[in-house]
């Protein structure tokens, strides 16, 4: 369901309930208050007879109350005039022994013997009937005056049917008016949602914000920047496919170029060539790995294994994987890890990590002089571990070492056969996973410090 049908629809709901709750009390009132005007009619009723009895001769209770003949005699009031009452009402005159003195014409035959005192309902002659009853001890007589109930309940539906009657001819126009006044309320983001729609595929500028409502302008803001992130992946991206590009492009040239000097030469010259084309082959080879790698690290849904990785671990796995190319260069490769590091579990994935540790290792490997030694220390800090390569090359100058971690850049004092990637896709995870990758010349001989600070609280 959209929006604007969800405000209707709960604008129209809560009206609706509203109305009908105050229709409802309003009916409810009304109907109590007319009940006790018409209770109060008959009460009032049956105490003007007690009144006009009370005035009237007296009388023996054998006989009829005031016959004609005597009330003629004596100039009194007939028994309907004193019995007369309005016309939707009737009345009864009984003793308290329950003998029948009088009635009015159209009177129900009650059963004085079963009606308490005060207001009851009672059926007789084939119609329900409302009746108070009031009993006279100085007269010795029980008056009893009777309405019908119907009359009363055609009142009170009457009295519904004009309550629910606005009610069922306002709800429509009310829900109209609801219809104009929502799609008037939501016409910003109508506005925003043309504007979208009329953007270019490529169009990632930010989107006006104009004159768009409160409630707008936070959906506007994830918008744009959304918008902005995806422009610098765009932009990341483009960088990196030119670089690729450019840097795929000078080993496929030589290979190209050694392939056709060994096509035209022999011997010792056609032997130098192929090999120069398969160290061509290897870099180019290096390079798109390292390319790969990169992108895996930087895929926003890649998969891999449950943190939980123990640094000594990995890192004892790198150097057994690496200790044929350092022996190559005469290089003795230590693990120096303390005791309270070697259990720690890492939030970086075991692959992750070692990629990270072998990179590092392989650029000690590329910059420290023969026999020398490349050192991994693993070290637990307050809230996580510190694992750091320590090399004994000519390290980097100052001003180099917030740019060694871009892509594709080589240091002037590194190797020149290298991919430019391998710090990046370091920088990389570290950031996947919330560590922190820094670098620093050592203090206490010429070499480069490279060291990865994890945070264990990362994985909670």
């Amino acid at each position: 369901m959209s929006l604007r049908w969800r405000l209707i629809g709960g604008i129209a709901l809560l009206f609706s309930v509203l109305w009908a709750a105050t229709a409802l009390w309003f009916f409810i009132d009304i109907r109590g208050e007319l009940r006790d005007v018409l209770d109060a009619r008959l009460a009032s009723s049956a105490r003007m007879v007690q009144n006009l009895v009370a005035r009237a001769e007296p009388y023996g209770l054998g006989e009829p109350l005031l016959p004609p003949t005597a009330s003629a005699r004596r100039g009194a009031r007939s028994n309907d005039e004193i019995l007369s009452l309005p016309s939707e009402l009737t009345c009864q005159l009984w003793t308290l022994e329950g003998r029948l003195v009088s009635a009015a014409r159209g009177a129900p035959r009650l059963d004085p013997s079963s009606i308490p005192d005060g207001f009851s309902d009672r059926d007789a002659g084939g119609e329900s009937w409302r009746v108070f009853a009031l009993s006279d001890a100085s007269s010795g007589l029980r008056i009893l005056t009777a309405e019908r109930l119907g009359p009363r309940r055609a009142l009170i539906s009457d009295v519904a049917a004009a309550v629910s009657a606005p009610y069922v001819l306002v709800l429509p126009a009310t829900v109209l008016l609801i219809f104009f006044a929502v799609g008037r309320a939501l016409t910003p983001l109508d506005r925003v949602s043309r504007s979208i729609r009329a953007r270019d595929a490529d169009a990632l500028d930010p989107i006006p914000e104009g004159d768009a409502p409160p409630e707008v302008a936070p959906l506007l803001h994830a918008l744009n920047g959304l918008l902005a992130r995806l422009a610098d992946a765009f932009e990341r991206e483009r960088r990196f496919t030119g670089d690729a590009a450019h840097e795929l492009r000078t080993p496929l040239a030589g290979i190209k170029t050694q392939l056709q000097i060994a096509r035209e030469a022999d011997g010792a010259v056609r032997e130098r060539a192929l090999a120069q084309a398969e160290s061509g082959i290897d870099r180019m080879s290096a390079l798109v790995t390292q390319m790969l790698w990169l992108a895996r690290v930087e895929a926003p849904s890649a998969a891999w294994a449950e943190p939980g990785t123990q640094v000594a671990a990995v890192a004892a796995a790198v150097l057994r994987e690496l200790e044929p190319a350092a022996a190559a260069r005469g290089l003795r490769l230590e693990l120096d890890a303390s005791v309270d590091a070697l259990d720690v579990p890492t939030p970086i994935p075991g692959a992750m990590l070692h990629t990270a540790l072998r990179n590092l290792v392989q650029n000690a490997i590329e910059h420290s002089p023969s026999s020398g030694r490349v050192v991994v220390e693993a070290r637990r800090l307050r809230r996580g571990v510190l694992v750091q390569v320590l090399d004994e090359g000519p390290g980097l100058p100052p001003d180099e070492l917030g740019k060694v971690t871009r892509r594709f850049y080589r240091s002037g004092t590194g190797n020149a056969n290298g991919t430019g990637l391998g710090l990046a896709i370091v920088a990389a995870i570290a950031r996947r996973y919330g560590a922190e990758l820094w670098l620093r010349n050592r203090e206490d001989r010429p070499g480069l410090a490279a060291g990865l600070a994890i945070s264990v609280e990362a994985q909670r």
